[in-house]
């Protein structure tokens, strides 16, 4: 294939007119990075080529994100249902205007069709089925928010990529460049220009990580994977762009042989992609080193960090998750926040740049595979404290994991159900 490949988130619900990854591939991440496999290190073959990262905050800092106080003030609206209908697991994507719901399954079956609700007017319109070339199972995607560049939406998956234009209501696709081929995709987040995605390898026997930037204007890939040490096998990573930074974390583990026979060492490598030289530095050799960092995201001047569960290949296994921390965009510095005051603890944490939120889920069943929304609570950031948020009511199944919106909690459900916490008049 060319190196350069073209592609042309109490009471009874108020009726109301006017994203990632789903939670089931979250939990099989989860169990995936808590079994460390215990193989020989395998160096890895890099290149590294310059993508174009945010120049223009408002990309990525949305006015007016709802707070905790306005969150734990609100009520939750039913807002139309998705025409797509029931299904589970789907790929939900927010653009900054509007909310992508594509994919998902429905009794086993994968769906290809989508819709996109505009909360502005209140409705909801179907959009051209995503193309067979591109797999659905395991995909990535991200929105990108407009700014520069007209909202659009990106799923990559399988061997390939696609590029849905709402304004043609067409889809654009390409073939993923041969060093993502065949990997497991595990983020996909947005510069303002480029959308960079990153992989590793489904083989636990020979570790591998590819990154690469898909750069919308020029509509073309380019690979930009980091150079780690030899001996830091990656089996798990994440990725966050912040407005000038692309950071990434490899989790490594590799088996140390030993005159007793052998131990386990493990340890998580943080690079960022710098955008004045192009090239990836490794940060900070004391960031904590034995906890998965999954799920972060970036918002105003912050990461958060959500808790995470050990990762750790010889030290004793610790069964509570750390705690939620921030880390400053620019020093990195952490600072922890307090517990939350949920009884269950919380399985989702979303973050809009003014609140943090929290939520407890309960586990899956047939009747709802990817969980029931529990307990809600908003972390404020500026004061310093937590708000119980109301509950939904019925607590009904999940089709996926919930969506913060600049202003609004989004929630779809099981059945097709649109509901909203937070929403302004």
């Amino acid at each position: 294939m060319p190196k350069d490949d073209h592609l042309p988130d109490d009471g009874q619900l108020a009726g109301a007119g006017p994203v990632q990854a789903g939670r089931r591939r979250r939990r099989q991440f989860v169990l995936a990075v808590l079994a460390i496999a215990a193989v020989t290190s395998a160096g890895l073959a890099v290149w590294a080529m310059q993508p174009t990262l945010i120049r223009d905050s408002c990309a990525c800092h949305p006015p007016y994100p709802v707070t905790a106080s306005e969150l734990s003030g609100a009520h939750w609206l039913a807002l139309p249902r998705s025409p797509l209908g029931p299904r589970s697991d789907p790929i939900l994507a927010w653009t900054g205007q509007q909310l992508f719901e594509v994919g998902g399954r429905w009794h086993g079956a994968v769906q290809r069709s989508g819709a996109v609700f505009d909360p502005s007017g209140g409705h909801w319109h179907r959009i051209a089925a995503v193309p067979g070339s591109v797999g659905l199972d395991g995909a990535v995607a991200v929105a990108t928010p407009g700014g520069r560049f007209r909202p659009q939406l990106f799923v990559a998956g399988g061997m390939a990529a696609g590029l849905y234009d709402p304004v043609a209501n067409r889809w654009t696709t390409a073939a993923l460049p041969r060093q993502l081929a065949g990997l497991r995709l595990a983020a996909a987040v947005w510069t303002g220009y480029d959308v960079i995605v990153a992989g590793i390898s489904k083989s636990a026997a020979r570790p591998k990580l590819a990154v690469a930037a898909y750069k919308v204007e020029a509509r073309r890939w380019r690979m930009i994977t980091p150079r780690l040490p030899a001996r830091h096998p990656t089996r798990a990573v994440w990725v966050v762009a912040t407005w000038h930074h692309v950071m990434l974390w490899s989790m490594w583990s590799r088996r140390a042989r030993s005159k007793s026979g052998g131990t386990m060492l493990s340890g998580v490598d943080m690079l960022r992609l710098h955008d004045h030289i192009g090239k990836w530095t490794r940060m900070r050799r004391y960031w904590p080193q034995h906890r998965v960092v999954e799920g972060a995201a970036f918002a105003d001047f912050q990461i958060l960090i959500p808790p995470g569960q050990p990762w750790c290949g010889g030290c004793p296994a610790r069964s509570s998750p750390s705690a939620a921390k921030f880390a400053d965009r620019r020093t990195l510095a952490l600072t922890a926040l307090p517990a939350s005051p949920l009884a269950a603890r919380p399985g989702v944490w979303l973050w809009n740049g003014n609140a943090v939120l929290a939520a407890s889920e309960s586990g899956s069943s047939r009747a709802a595979p990817d969980g029931r929304l529990g307990s809600l609570a908003a972390y404020d950031f500026y004061a310093h404290r937590w708000r119980v948020l109301r509950r939904v009511p019925g607590a009904p199944a999940l089709a996926t994991a919930p969506i913060f919106a600049e202003q609004q909690l989004l929630v779809l459900t099981l059945d097709g159900s649109l509901l909203s916490l937070g929403e302004r008049p």
